[in-house]
This record gives structure tokens, sequence and C-alpha cells, in this order.
């Protein structure tokens, strides 16, 4: 692995737990006054409202509004679940070779394109097409969900890991969730189906916007840490230059 990898997770791994510190005292010394905890855990929320979103309601969508049959809806969805074993096998080993260790920017990526493939499949009307935008939100959608438990591992120190998991599962399922699936409903029932994607949509905007800020606290991490591991050298070095 990379660079970012190999100095940030050697010193996780030499991290030592506080003595007498309970999980709720570690959950509240590390991980809730953590911004970077929070910000990874706002990322998985809105994975989860698209992908629960997409689950839960567009296949009402197709029978309804596009007047699919339930087999033709069945095709469209086949391949949602199955797109992401390919896509959660390479992104981790993605984000090592082109990303220097950074996993945000791949997740990133996917967000953006998945911006564009909602679309592709709200404006659809045959179900080639359909059954092709679905097949790429569901390979690409895992990808940022993959990558932040990744991130999770390597912004707080190693005995608060599932505190931080924790708190992100939390954010995920209940909160991304409920929006996903209830907030959608009430805005389909008040606005209409594009109410719907209105949230989608605003879903994948602020995953992007948390995902710029778990890179740009990734970022922070790894300086200060070349910034320590300057001054152990530093400090290291001083004996023999004063002889």
């Amino acid at each position: 692995m990379l660079e970012y990898t190999n100095i940030d997770m050697m010193e996780k791994n030499q991290d030592e737990a506080p003595e007498n510190m309970s999980a709720w005292k570690l959950f509240k010394t590390y991980v809730l006054p953590n911004k970077n905890a929070w910000f990874v855990s706002f990322v998985d929320t809105f994975v989860y409202t698209v992908r629960f979103g997409m689950l839960t309601w567009l296949p009402i969508y197709l029978l309804q509004v596009k007047g699919f049959t339930k087999a033709e809806m069945a095709v469209a969805f086949l391949f949602f679940e199955w797109a992401a074993i390919p896509s959660t096998i390479f992104a981790g080993v993605i984000s090592d070779k082109f990303f220097k260790g950074y996993r945000m920017p791949p997740a990133i990526i996917s967000m953006i394109l998945i911006f564009f493939c909602i679309i592709g499949y709200w404006k659809s009307e045959s179900l080639a097409t359909t059954t092709i935008f679905a097949a790429i939100v569901g390979c690409l959608i895992y990808i940022p969900q993959f990558l932040a438990s990744v991130q999770t591992m390597e912004i707080v120190p190693s005995y608060a890991v599932g505190s931080a998991v924790g708190l992100r599962g939390f954010m995920s399922y209940v909160v991304g969730a409920s929006i996903g699936t209830s907030l959608f409903g009430v805005a389909v029932d008040h606005i209409g189906w594009d109410g719907g994607f209105y949230i989608l949509f605003a879903a994948v905007i602020l995953c992007i916007l948390f995902c710029l800020l778990t890179h740009h606290g990734a970022k922070q991490l790894h300086k200060e840490s070349l910034e320590r591991r300057k001054e152990k050298d530093a400090v290291s070095a001083s004996p023999s230059l004063s002889h």
C-alpha cells in the first residue's frame, strides 16, 4: 500500500487504549467530538438514503408511472444488487493504486456518476435503458459505502474504531434509511414522484459535500502524521548530531 496508509495505519496500530476508560467514555472522548467521524457518518447516511430510496420506491415508480409490467420491473432491478460485487472488490484497490490511499475521491466520482444515472433512470422510457441505469447505480452505490467503512478505521484511534463504526451504523440505518423510505414517501404524497427524485438528488449532493469534508480531514491527519514522524526522526537523530 502507498505512503498515506503505511504511515497513518502504522501509527494507529501503536495506539494504546487509555486504562480504566469505559466504552461510553471512549465514545464521548474520541468519537463524539471528532468531526471526521461525523463527516464519514454523514457520507454513509446519504448513501443509504439513495440506496433505500431506489430499492424501496423506484420499483413502484416503474409500475405506476412508467407502466412497466411486474416482469419488466423485476428485470430492471435484476442487476441492482448483483452489480455491487465487482465494484466493492475493486474500490479499495483503486483507492490504493490511483489515489495514494485516500478513500474519498473514488466515492466522489461514484456519486457524481450516480447523480446523472438517476436523471437517466427518471427520464428513460425503455426497459433496456432503465435496466442499464439501475445496474450502474447498483454498481456504484456500494463504493462510497465500502470506502466509508475503510475510512472510519483510518480517522479515529484504533481503540475507538468500534464506537465510530457504531455511530456510522446508527446514522446510516436510522437516519439515512428513514429519509430514503419514509421521507421519500411523504414527498411523493405531497409533491408527486418528482419530489422523491429531488430527495435523491439532494442526498447525492450532500453525500459529495461530506465526502469532500472527509477527504480534507484525512489529508489533514496525514499531514499531522508526517510532521510527527519528522519530529521523531529529528529527536532520534539529535544525539548523534551532538557527537
